[in-house]
């Protein structure tokens, strides 16, 4: 042995001088559940001739190709048998259901996120956010929208041969992006025939929601090379909020009527005479003053809930104002994908890849606000004018009002399209008795598109259309003053019922919101690697190589807008680009082999260096370990280094209003925010960091001069705060770690099983920070360069110029555990059965926000619209016989807990509250509930025909379950606005799906 190991560690000091790189595109042979648990080592026999050598390939979380592969990192890998026998149209949907991923960052049943990746699907490994898990395809990035979310469905299933998720960092290997893991879609290439696929699917009983696919797939290979040709078209239909029960009101069927805005479709008046609100009468004539009754308010409980409405017409919500809401939204995505791949001679390959996706993608997140003061702008207060012809107090004083327009809706259209292509040549050669392998190519994956809102007012037309006006002499209200009428102008009724606003004042009032986005990523790639050095215990094998990779993005939001002339939201235009040059090495070096208590040992080490045009270089290495004591067992352990860098959204996002703050040197609120802390006090009289101090007695004034009233004050000149992208942004940072086995008892024939430990620690967490933040880490935590972002005025004092940028902060450190076990049962008369399962627990999941905030431990909880689930588990029973065979899965999630919807102190005792004592480690008590566990089941059933096609029937949620109530809106810790988690089915899904082949 010692021999052997001095000719191993020789053998690696030779190495360093030759290290080189390869692909990782081409698919294993073998494609199973899960790449390491159900494939056996391949036995130890004597290497063949190299001039008859095997087909070499790669494996996700490594450059290196070989023929005996094992895999250092837990792998979990779904083939297109797999995808087939689930009910799942798209990729996105198929892999939000392994157990290694949260909620989605955004999410279907959230279409008030209207913007750019509004109807997309984003896969967030471990909870670490989508920007955070890298998506490949054969090896490959696809490319990210200017934001860093990869759209996964564009890809279509159609073409996918199996897909490979690594959940682990792999930074080194792949670059940035890859902290959390790698989502790796395996292509189909040696393709002979057509395949044409339909899918059709509903929810049951609502027949609502309904997923139409359709795909033709045709290709051909032979010994000159191989061409595939794909064409998909998908459409996914509405799901309406008032057709589910948790959603059809503010506070699911449970409480029809609390949570109900007192704002509906007629008009209120918020300023009458004697500071009364009042009511529009239904019917009644709202130029009468009378017409009008004071607003009533509900009836409460005892505990808190309302059982009554005095008055119907004062509140509103989904059921009463119409289908406003989609729960998921509508998506039309068509799909076109060519492969070509010729071999010029036998050692040298051209190949081809294109891919052309366009989705057409429509939204709807209920009806707008119209009311006074409403836009950014406060040169437009929105005021009814007392000489109004349409103010019921028409002469005597303007009106405050507030009406919800249930006459338009907030739509949102979106068209992103992407173009990809990839080109390059591979090839090997055979130098001196060790084989090489080498691959040079370029691609480049555009995206961009427009995004459409609707539901927004033009504040100019707002306020003619309020000010002074009065009936023609024609019988037609017109604006303005007799002989000085605004032309164009229509006067608005914003306190008419349903029905008394004409299509005329709302096409003059209405404005479209209109953004233009995209993202462009090239890149150029060359790889090299092989087997340098035989070594006793088998061939030295590396891959290195380099890449020129440029990203760059734009977005350029409605100007109108920007400029605060419409209602909606102004960030201001942005584009960017950066570039960056990287180079890396991985070396796999077999130390021992055929040993009493080492049947084999291997070391793989990876080292990457990515140099950026923006902030400069980084280095990541990664270190793996296999170890099979005997045949039947393996040790894996890997540790790696891993950074994403700032996307161009990051970099160079446009400015908009950053809100509000407590000046920490107000004497009033300031000591309370900030802690009383005597070293703010102190520099607040002093000044600091070349900010100039304040009196003794200062005190923070609003736009007003008047001196505020509560915390988080809105400032003195707040239209001088702003937040966006930060062009100093440094990249985040993560250290990995990953221990585990794979046991395949040969006592047991059939069965494997694997268990791995996994951790994450990642530093300077890319985020923004509140207002309050910034001036804490100047007065607060002597962050000097924070003094930097903002100015306080001469005189006054008052803080004006507060810049809150995008800033690198916090930490988050996560461990758990990931299990797997399959087992294929003897042979039967009655067909072949299958039991597998795979899970993954969490054991920590500990996050700080910025400097000075507690710590938030989010393992089994819901935190910033996290849900972080102990355990997620799917276990799966197949039976197939003959022409004939069926599957049930299991999902199940287990129970969280999340903050009560109203402490027990409030009084408010009709929402659950079951852990009213809960003691959070560095907050102290924090009342929360326990949000029970949820097992779905999906079956079914499918049979071949002697035609060669493939009929399948199924559902998903076959028995109905309705998803846990979590009261408190976004307290489920997901991306949706209603109460209920994401990550939930919203009812039984049925579908049919047919395969036929040529």
């Amino acid at each position: 042995m010692a021999i052997q190991v001095a000719w191993t560690v020789g053998g690696l000091v030779f190495a360093g001088s030759t290290l080189a790189q390869t692909d990782a595109s081409s698919p294993p042979a073998d494609t199973t559940t899960t790449a390491a648990a159900t494939k056996k080592p391949v036995e130890n026999k004597p290497a063949p001739d190299k001039a008859v050598s095997l087909k070499q390939v790669s494996v996700t979380g490594s450059n290196i190709r070989s023929v005996d592969v094992e895999a250092a990192q837990p792998v979990i890998s779904i083939t297109a048998q797999d995808i087939q026998k689930q009910g799942f149209a798209t990729v996105g949907q198929l892999l939000q259901n392994v157990s290694s991923m949260s909620p989605p960052d955004l999410s279907h049943s959230a279409p008030g996120d209207l913007g750019p990746n509004q109807g997309g699907s984003f896969i967030d490994l471990r909870g670490l956010g989508a920007p955070r898990t890298l998506v490949l395809v054969d090896g490959q990035r696809i490319g990210a929208a200017h934001g860093g979310y990869t759209n996964i469905n564009v890809i279509p299933t159609a073409i996918v041969e199996r897909i490979d998720v690594l959940a682990s960092g792999a930074s080194a290997v792949y670059g940035s992006d890859a902290i959390a893991g790698v989502i790796n879609i395996i292509t189909k290439k040696n393709f002979n025939g057509a395949e044409i696929n339909t899918y059709n699917g509903e929810y049951s009983p609502h027949s609502d929601g309904r997923q139409t696919q359709t795909s033709f797939t045709v290709g051909k290979a032979t010994d000159k090379g191989s061409i595939v040709f794909s064409a998909s078209y998908q459409n996914q239909g509405a799901v309406w909020a008032d057709d589910r029960a948790f959603s059809a009101y503010p506070w699911t069927d449970q409480h029809p009527y609390f949570g109900l805005s007192k704002y509906g479709p007629y008009g209120y008046i918020s300023n009458a005479p004697g500071g009364a609100a009042l009511v529009l009468n239904p019917g009644g004539d709202s130029r009468n003053i009378n017409d009008y009754h004071t607003f009533v308010q509900p009836t409460y409980a005892a505990n808190g809930d309302i059982t009554s409405l005095a008055n119907a017409g004062d509140q509103n919500y989904n059921r009463l104002a119409g289908r406003t809401n989609m729960l998921q939204t509508e998506d039309k995505t068509k799909n076109l994908y060519l492969d070509g791949r010729y071999n010029f001679t036998s050692n040298i390959t051209g190949h081809i890849n294109l891919g052309y996706n366009i989705d057409d993608e429509t939204a709807q997140s209920g009806s707008p606000l119209f009311y006074s003061g409403m836009g950014s702008n406060s040169a437009f207060p929105s005021l009814l004018s007392q000489y109004s012809y349409y103010n019921p107090l028409n002469g005597i004083q303007s009106v405050q009002f507030r009406r919800l327009m249930t006459e338009t809706t907030y739509r949102s259209y979106n068209d992103p399209k992407n173009y990809r292509y990839n080109l390059g040549l591979e090839g090997n050669f055979e130098w001196n008795g060790h084989l090489f392998n080498w691959d040079v190519y370029t691609y480049n994956s555009k995206i961009s598109g427009i995004n459409t809102r609707t539901g927004y007012f033009n504040l100019i037309n707002v306020q003619n259309a309020l000010g002074p006006s009065f009936m023609g002499s024609n019988g037609v209200v017109q604006c303005g003053t007799p002989g000085h009428v605004i032309a164009g102008c229509v006067p608005f009724n914003p306190l008419a019922g349903p029905g008394g606003i004409t299509p005329q004042m709302l096409n003059y009032l209405s404005i479209n919101s209109v953004e233009h986005y995209g993202s462009d990523e090239k890149a150029y790639v060359a790889d090299f690697g092989g087997d340098i050095y035989a070594l006793p215990a088998g061939d030295l094998t590396f891959a290195t190589g380099v890449q020129r990779r440029e990203e760059s993005g734009y977005d350029s939001p409605d100007p109108y807008a920007y400029a605060g002339y419409s209602t909606d939201g102004g960030v201001g235009p942005n584009s960017g680009s950066y570039s960056l040059n990287e180079a890396y090495a991985e070396v796999n070096a077999p130390l021992l082999k055929d040993l009493p208590g080492a049947r084999s040992l291997d070391l793989d080490i990876a080292r990457r260096y990515s140099s950026y045009s923006n902030f400069g270089s980084s280095t990541n290495s990664s270190y793996k370990l296999t170890w099979k004591p005997f045949d039947d067992l393996l040790f894996r352990a890997s540790y790696g280094t891993g950074f994403r860098a700032p996307t161009v959204n990051d970099l160079y996002q446009g400015r908009y209003p950053a809100g509000t703050f407590t000046d920490p040197c107000d004497t009033v609120y300031g000591p309370t925010a900030y802690g009383g802390n005597a070293l703010v006090a102190q520099r607040c009289l002093t000044g600091y960091g070349g900010i100039a101090g304040v009196a003794a007695n200062f005190r923070q004034t609003d736009s007003n001069g008047v001196p505020i009233i509560t915390s988080s004050g809105e400032g003195a000149l707040p239209s001088t705060n702003f937040t966006g992208g930060n062009p100093n942004l440094k990249p985040e940072t993560s250290y990995n770690a990953d221990i585990g086995l794979v046991y395949s008892p040969s006592w047991l024939t059939g069965f494997n099983f694997t268990l791995d430990w996994w951790s994450y620690n990642i530093r300077n967490l890319i985020t923004n920070i509140s207002n309050d933040q910034v001036l804490a880490n100047c007065y607060q935590y002597s962050i000097q360069s924070a003094c930097s972002q903002f100015q306080r005025q001469a005189g006054t004092g008052q803080i004006y110029d507060l810049l809150n940028l995008e800033t690198n902060a916090g930490w988050q450190k996560e461990s758990g555990y990931d299990f797997t076990a399959a087992y294929l049962f003897p042979k039967t008369s009655f067909g072949d059965f299958k039991l597998s399962m795979n899970g993954t627990y969490i054991a920590k999941f500990n996050q700080l926000p910025t400097i000075g905030s507690n710590i938030i431990y989010a393992a089994g909880n819901t935190a910033n619209f996290l849900t972080s689930w102990r355990l997620r588990d799917n276990l799966t029973l197949n039976w197939d016989w003959h022409a004939f065979g069926a599957s049930w899965t299991l999902r199940y999630f287990s129970p969280y807990k999340a903050a009560c919807a109203y402490a027990p102190s409030s009084g408010t005792t009709a929402f659950p509250c079951t852990l009213p004592d809960y003691y959070a480690p560095g907050v102290g008590v924090e009342p929360q509930t326990q949000v029970p566990s949820v097992t779905y089941s999906d079956v079914q059933v499918y049979w071949k025909a002697p035609w060669n096609a493939t009929f399948s029937v199924g559902a998903n949620n076959v028995f109905n379950r309705t998803p846990p109530y979590v009261y408190g809106a976004y307290a489920s810790g997901s991306d949706t606005p209603y109460n209920y988690n994401a990550s939930y089915d919203i009812g039984r899904y049925v579908y049919f799906r047919y395969q036929q082949k040529f």
